[in-house]
């Protein structure tokens, strides 16, 4: 609408918002073509990112595999007894091994065979109970009251059905006294640190497993006593077996050195007698005498404090008279402690064992059972050529793959009868037409696109060039029984020529494909040099030295490739970063809104313009009716 506001009073005729219309049309065409290209650009630019998306993820997850020794010179490894499983590295010789287990490993494993006494909260035993809540199992009665802050109780009984502590109370305003159980843990092998944070020699870290008398007045159970033991940071274990009503602790790590210690907490008494005491200690200690913990070895239940690391004749058996885990009262220490393992492997006897396995020259060898009634195990380390074989097909597969998406992109040809669509064209448009159309409009972005075909070319360079420095007519990748087929570099595999090429040079395999040799001693990563034009654009990067085995060499160019791609397109979809695209898209949004300026003062201009002719019209229409009045 014009300056005005009202068109066509004059008698006129003159259609002004159209006439404005059509004078705009140079102008609106102008800037729908820069906003087309905009559209363009950033079609491209997103091409380039998921361009760049695939080759880190490949470069990151898929291709990281293929430089490993483990998997491109794998080794197997046979064991000629069921009492010792082997797996051999690729470091491993091929050759045969003599092993023989003198003693397992174990672990300090103790396991509750008492049935857990339960109480109905008014003193006496409730023998059909199956309750896991703490309040009915450590205190015979137990009250809180939460205005006077006092909890009124009376302890479990001793393992043997004696008592002899009655109702009691304790203040629970007092950080000791509130404390309704308490024990300390210790797995043996966590040490305490002094405050420099250095090991303190023999002082081996403790944790504290409590409840207060609020938290199991309301309703804590051995599941979260459980849940307070795992947590504790410690290499120790707990769990509870409500089908078995069996409670259990384990140490993850084997060995005399890792325990399981157990340190019941002290009592709080005060002046005021019964009216104010905490047997947190005593309660722990009955509780864990009426576990009946015994320490699990071999299959068979043993009495802690008898049992010792060489299972002398001393050890006692639960059904040899042997005791469970005793604790004499608050704050008395009882353990139960794991044990070496010995095996002899080519002579060589080691006899700090503590997992039941150990590896030596690349092959970790798993003692199942002593070996005394079989005799010696034969252990044979092998090269694991079908793993290998399909470690190559793997790699053909996945590299195929990716080259096939780049050329789809490199030669996916612009479809020049769709164009990015314009706002007006848009709104005239449903929103699932707009989206075909734009799938058409989107196509040959990355056309012979030179950034994307110096990655295409230089990938199938780094597969072509043979490895120099191996000492072995298996240098490259034809040699091992793979070519290229077709115009595009798509690569096949010849199977038995790679076996024959494993079979006469086992390191084959690895060496054209994982071995590293270009590599900066500074910062350990691959070096290799560019090649710019007269611009100082990089045209190509290539390694320094052709060394590298073909994983490896991908793995530099698809590096540099990024750095190409970054320097093209940026690294994320925010256009403030430097490149080349980037600063293209910001000056077209500066021209763009330049010129958006320039069409709102040329809008302008053409309203007054024919407001004026509006105004003109007006006046000459006045007096046109002013002298045909006269005349009459």
């Amino acid at each position: 609408m014009g300056v005005n506001g009202i068109y066509g009073l004059s008698g006129s005729g003159m259609d002004i918002e159209s006439m404005v219309k059509v004078g705009m049309m140079s102008k609106q065409n102008e800037y729908d073509k820069m906003a087309q290209k905009y559209t363009k650009n950033e079609w491209m630019k997103a091409d380039y990112l998921e361009l760049s998306s695939k080759i880190t993820t490949f470069n990151a997850s898929t291709l990281s595999q293929y430089k490993m020794s483990n998997t491109m010179n794998a080794k197997s490894a046979e064991s000629t007894s069921s009492a010792v499983s082997v797996m051999a590295n690729s470091n491993a010789p091929l050759m045969s091994h003599k092993v023989e287990v003198e003693k397992l490993s174990s672990n300090a494993y103790l396991l509750s065979t008492g049935k857990l006494t339960r109480y109905d909260g008014n003193g006496n035993v409730d023998s059909d109970s199956t309750s896991i809540e703490l309040k009915n199992i450590l205190f015979k009665s137990l009250t809180v009251d939460t205005d006077t802050k006092k909890a009124t109780y009376v302890p479990l009984n001793k393992p043997d059905g004696t008592t002899g502590i009655g109702s009691v109370s304790a203040d629970l305003t007092n950080e000791n006294k509130a404390k309704a159980i308490s024990f300390f843990i210790s797995d043996g092998a966590t040490l305490e640190k002094d405050s420099a944070g250095n090991d303190i020699e023999g002082a081996y870290k403790k944790e504290e497993i409590s409840f207060t008398f609020e938290e199991i007045n309301n309703g804590a159970t051995l599941n979260d006593l459980v849940s307070k033991i795992n947590a504790a940071g410690l290499n120790i274990r707990a769990a509870y077996d409500s089908v078995n009503d069996n409670f259990s602790l384990y140490n993850t790590k084997g060995g005399a050195e890792n325990t399981i210690s157990i340190t019941t907490g002290n009592d709080s008494y005060s002046s005021a007698g019964t009216s104010n005491v905490s047997y947190a200690g005593t309660v722990a200690a009955r509780f864990l005498d009426s576990l009946k913990l015994y320490q699990s070895r071999d299959g068979e239940l043993y009495d802690p404090a008898t049992l010792t690391d060489n299972n002398d004749t001393t050890d006692k058996t639960k059904d040899a008279g042997g005791s469970a885990l005793t604790f004499a009262g608050a704050g008395k220490t009882a353990e139960a402690v794991g044990s070496y393992g010995v095996m002899k492997i080519d002579g060589v006897v080691y006899n700090d064992i503590t997992d039941n396995k150990k590896t030596v020259n690349g092959v970790t060898y798993t003692a199942l059972n002593t070996t005394a009634a079989t005799g010696a195990a034969t252990v044979s380390v092998a090269q694991d050529t079908d793993s290998i074989i399909d470690k190559v097909k793997s790699f053909i597969t996945d590299y195929n793959k990716l080259l096939a998406d780049l050329y789809a992109k490199y030669d996916e040809k612009p479809n020049s009868d769709y164009k990015p669509l314009t706002q007006s064209q848009k709104d005239q448009m449903k929103e699932d037409q707009i989206t075909k159309w734009e799938e058409k409009a989107k196509a040959g972005m990355l056309y012979h696109d030179q950034t994307l075909g110096k990655v295409i070319q230089t990938m199938r360079d780094a597969v072509s060039e043979t490895v120099s420095g191996i000492n072995s007519k298996y240098n490259s990748i034809y040699s091992l029984g793979v070519s290229t087929t077709g115009i595009k570099g798509q690569l096949v595999l010849d199977e038995d020529k790679l076996k024959k090429a494993l079979a006469e040079d086992p390191d084959a395999v690895y060496n054209v494909f994982a071995k590293l040799e270009s590599t900066d001693t500074t910062t350990g990563s691959a070096v290799y040099k560019t090649e710019k034009d007269a611009n100082g654009n990089i045209i190509k990067v290539t390694s320094e030295s052709n060394g590298n085995g073909i994983a490896q060499r991908l793995g530099d160019i698809f590096v540099s490739a990024n750095k190409l791609i970054k320097d093209r397109a940026g690294s994320s979809a925010d256009i403030t970063e430097d490149s080349d695209l980037n600063n293209l898209l910001r000056n077209l949004q500066t021209k763009m809104s330049n010129f958006k300026k320039l069409m709102n003062s040329f809008e302008d201009a053409l309203y007054k313009k024919y407001d004026a002719m509006e105004s003109t019209l007006a006046k000459l229409g006045m007096q046109l009716n002013y002298v045909m009045g006269s005349q009459s």
